[in-house]
């Protein structure tokens, strides 16, 4: 099968429609203000459709699906982590097309909480602990105004960055960062009732080595998928119902974060650090493969043409053992 360049055009027109959505994912990680690398243990989303329309980390709906742990492909180790020690900054950068500050991060309608967890690696039933959490901060000022969210007003505003620090005395292990941001425009009803709407969840894992002579073990944590119900307050949530002037339902004016509690042993705030340059492409390679509905298509790509060449059935299959990468302690060159 070959898309030819009028077809490719025709989808171009598409994919800069599409590009409102504002898909984002971790596209590299500083630790206390220095860069790791470009997708450097990161387990980056898959595409869900071919050059030029796909992009990556579609948005989690259904929370019975394994892909609410790290999204599609997070199952699948990449070949290297990073080390941090007790006490490190991290620093995760955010981006939707591309890892420069002028990218837009996020839609600007996207607005939601995001949160932090960490869980040993590989994980399993109840390791996922939250480090970190931020929501709705303050009200709209104007009619039908959302607020100022975590997504937008912080993380968006800040050129994607969220920081978060590795809890005091960790005991030195394998671990896996769950990060995620969450959509509320289209959250005022369920997706299992109508699977058309509901909260947008972007979940992105990294894989990190904690080092060190720390004691200190991991709590009880939760599960993904588990730790969200559909009828959490903070899952079913309408971003613009407290500043309506007219409605049949009560109005909710403050969020509540879903999932557990931050643990009492993540530090109580988040340091924002400077940052030091970029290490790696601030583009993505474009990409020859991609997942839609569990099929995974290979292509081969040929300027303007795109000629499909292998398909397979995609299930994610979580290990319960661990291949221990190699460390990335400093930025490759």
């Amino acid at each position: 099968m070959r898309l030819t360049s009028a077809t490719a055009a025709a989808l171009t027109a598409l994919s800069s429609i599409r590009l409102a959505n504002a898909h984002c994912y971790i596209w590299g990680v500083y630790v206390n203000g220095l860069d790791q690398g470009t997708f450097r243990a990161i387990r980056t989303p898959a595409y869900n459709g071919p050059p030029p329309r796909g992009y990556a980390n579609s948005p989690v709906k259904d929370l019975d699906s394994i892909d609410l742990r790290c999204n599609v492909l997070g199952d699948k180790q990449v070949p290297d982590t990073i080390q941090v020690q007790p006490g490190d900054n991290l620093t995760f950068d955010w981006h939707h097309d591309k890892r420069t500050s002028t990218d837009d991060v996020i839609a600007s309608s996207h607005v939601g909480p995001a949160m932090v967890y960490i869980s040993p690696d590989p994980p399993g039933e109840n390791t996922f602990v939250k480090i970190w959490e931020e929501g709705k901060y303050e009200e709209g000022a104007q009619p039908l105004a959302p607020g100022k969210w975590a997504t937008t007003e912080d993380i968006a505003a800040n050129h994607g960055h969220m920081n978060v620090r590795i809890p005091a005395g960790l005991k030195p292990g394998h671990y896996l960062i769950r990060a995620e941001m969450v959509g509320l425009h289209e959250a005022d009803v369920a997706y299992d009732k109508n699977p058309m709407r509901g909260a947008q969840f972007y979940p992105n894992c990294v894989q990190i080595e904690v080092v060190g002579n720390g004691t200190v073990e991991l709590p009880t944590g939760v599960s993904f998928p588990g730790a969200y119900q559909y009828s959490d307050p903070g899952i079913v949530y309408d971003v613009y119902c407290s500043t309506k002037t007219k409605t049949t339902a009560p109005c909710t004016t403050t969020y509540q974060i879903p999932g557990p509690t931050v643990w009492s042993g993540a530090w109580k705030g988040t340091t924002e650090v400077e940052l030091g340059p970029i290490s790696g492409p601030t583009t993505a390679t474009r990409w020859s493969s991609w997942i839609e509905r569990s099929i995974v298509t290979t292509a081969t790509l040929v300027d303007n043409s795109v000629e499909i060449v292998a398909t397979s059935s995609y299930v994610a299959s979580w290990s319960t053992t661990y291949a221990t990468p190699t460390p990335a302690s400093q930025p490759p060159l």
